[in-house]
């Protein structure tokens, strides 16, 4: 069983399973979407069952028969108003998914976390098995709390393979993802040009991943970090892909920590929510390379150049219609 299989994640481990073999179930809330994001691969619809990860009727329809499980599901929001609600659908949906999974004594369950679940700006090396980092913004403290509730099923002897992802990028986005919003913003606009730098990996890459996971039973917690690109770099990729200047907006981290702190004054006084918090300009310009963890090598898993990454994305945002072409003319 899969969930979240019209999203971006879970859309690409539910092809890589189906072409590798694995009979598939999605749970998904629109048969709709589903067909139209398996209409453009060369595999079919997969079975499926309509409803919502929070119904424990329709969790229970998608596990019968199944002896696996991949949670890739997740409400996705930065809005203030809406943090209540990410926190009990995520909430909810993790323990009847993955709680679910561990109580029918299912050997194969994969979840798949963030990375930023795990990784402390202001501190030393980042581990899979490191401490939960304490999050500020409603979704990353729905990604906490769902983080903890797993761990403790893991430390009771469950099952349950975690991966850690970095930024998601990669065309055939049936969503739009949060990160492929992100690189139309930094072609549109700009990138800052300041300390730290961008960390991505490939959807492709990611859902093989997940596939030798659920297919070993072997791993626990491991981090599919992919590459790491500091600001100016990305910024130099990007020009060089779209073959147009990026503009950039240099300035030491200090300064856009400080924007940061004034936006959350703002939002105090005049709500809004773009992500101009002191949070996400501290991940902005703290943000550090992390290693990929060597269990994943040991799988078989590599991991593409990020070159091709973007190259793919953009073209594929290009075709659909989320990017104007004049944006990238060096894409042909």
């Amino acid at each position: 069983m899969i969930t979240g299989a019209t999203g971006l994640v879970g859309f690409h481990a539910a092809v890589a399973l189906a072409r590798a073999g694995h009979e598939t179930r999605c749970l998904v809330r629109s048969e709709e979407k589903l067909r139209h994001a398996f209409a453009k691969t060369s595999v079919p619809v997969p079975d499926f069952v309509v409803g919502d990860m929070t119904d424990p009727e329709a969790v229970a329809a998608g596990f019968e028969g199944c002896d696996a499980v991949l949670h890739a599901a997740g409400l996705v929001s930065i809005e203030a108003k809406r943090a209540e609600e990410v926190m009990a659908t995520n909430s909810r949906g993790t323990e009847l998914v993955i709680g679910g999974a561990v109580e029918r004594g299912l050997q194969h369950i994969a979840y798949v976390s963030s990375l930023g679940a795990i990784f402390d700006p202001w501190g030393d090396e980042t581990h899979a098995d490191g401490p939960i980092i304490e999050a500020e913004n409603g979704y990353s403290r729905a990604k906490a709390h769902c983080e903890a509730y797993v761990r403790r099923l893991q430390d009771q002897g469950a099952p349950i393979a975690t991966i850690y992802p970095s930024g998601i990028h990669g065309p055939d986005d049936p969503g739009l993802s949060e990160a492929n919003h992100a690189l139309i913003i930094f072609v549109r606009t700009c990138i800052f040009t300041t300390s730290g730098g961008y960390m991505c990996v490939d959807v492709r890459d990611l859902a093989d991943a997940l596939v030798a996971m659920l297919a070993s039973g072997r791993t626990r917690r491991v981090i599919a970090a992919g590459h790491f690109l500091p600001w100016p770099a990305l910024g130099d990729l990007l020009t060089g892909i779209t073959g147009r200047p990026i503009r950039r907006i240099p300035g030491p981290g200090w300064m856009f920590r400080g924007l940061g702190v004034a936006g959350d004054f703002a939002r105090r006084i005049v709500p809004f929510d773009f992500p101009l918090t002191r949070e996400a300009m501290t991940f902005v310009t703290r943000f550090r390379p992390v290693e990929n963890s060597p269990e994943l090598e040991a799988l078989g898993v590599t991991w593409r150049p990020t070159r091709e990454t973007f190259s793919d994305s953009l073209r594929w945002l290009i075709a659909e219609g989320h990017l104007d072409r004049k944006r990238a003319p060096g894409l042909g």
